[in-house]
């Protein structure tokens, strides 16, 4: 695949200063997941999807967006991506359908974690609410205390 790493890097700058420079977090949160649950999804296709959806957004609120991102690769089955630069044509998120598959199962659970986060932090329950993103991200998030 052809790639310019010069390109990417100047896309996702531009998407993270027009946000304020809260796009890169939110890449770094979904990698996270990403890391902490061995799922096997490409970092390349994480960091260049997760761009281009907060592309299209007026700002970020990293407990909802993380949710949406995680909602939109369950809704697009982790469909390849055309790359936003035009360098690399359509980028893939797994090597494999086997891997895409296991990685699927992982999305499908980490969106239900988010939003059950999301849930209970509207409805108060920060503690549940922290629970949840613990699940989420294999235990490595902060605990909450009171």
């Amino acid at each position: 695949m052809k790639a310019s790493p010069d390109a990417h890097n100047a896309y996702v700058r531009y998407v993270d200063g027009k946000l304020g420079g809260k796009v890169k977090p939110l890449i770094r949160f979904v990698k996270a997941w990403k890391y902490f649950r061995d799922v096997p999804i490409s970092s390349f296709y994480l960091e260049l999807r997760v761009a281009k959806y907060a592309s299209e957004e007026k700002a970020i609120i990293y407990e909802y967006d993380v949710r949406n991102v995680l909602k939109l690769l369950w809704d697009s089955q982790l469909a390849s991506l055309r790359d936003p630069m035009g360098v690399s044509g359509y980028i893939t998120a797994c090597k494999s359908d086997a891997l895409r598959a296991d990685a699927l199962s992982r999305l499908k659970t980490a969106y239900a974690r988010a939003q059950n986060a999301l849930d209970e932090s509207s409805k108060g329950n920060i503690s549940i609410a922290f629970d949840w993103w613990g699940y989420l991200y294999n235990f490595e998030f902060p605990t909450y205390y009171r």
